[in-house]
């Protein structure tokens, strides 16, 4: 592909995504989220915070993170196997 074909493709897929601001998330939800992932990887709050505020499962493959949240009581994941 070219540059350009690249650049294209990109912009193709952009548009296909809707990004969300972290305003939208309520306090309760990133104080939450925060208490779940504050142990393990912060990193992760705003991700965990998103799925408990929309009711979403939370898609990842960081199965440490999985299992932290398994024992914290946290179980909306996404599974992969439905693809």
């Amino acid at each position: 592909m070219t540059e350009e074909e690249i650049y294209e493709y990109l912009a193709e897929i952009l548009q296909r995504i809707d990004f969300i601001s972290e305003e939208l998330i309520s306090t309760e939800s990133f104080f939450t989220a925060y208490h779940l992932c504050k142990d393990i990887d912060k990193k992760d709050i705003p991700f965990v915070a998103f799925s408990i505020e929309f009711n979403i499962p939370l898609w990842t493959r960081d199965d440490k993170l999985k299992d932290h949240l398994k024992i914290k009581g946290f179980n909306n994941f996404f599974d992969e196997n439905l693809l």
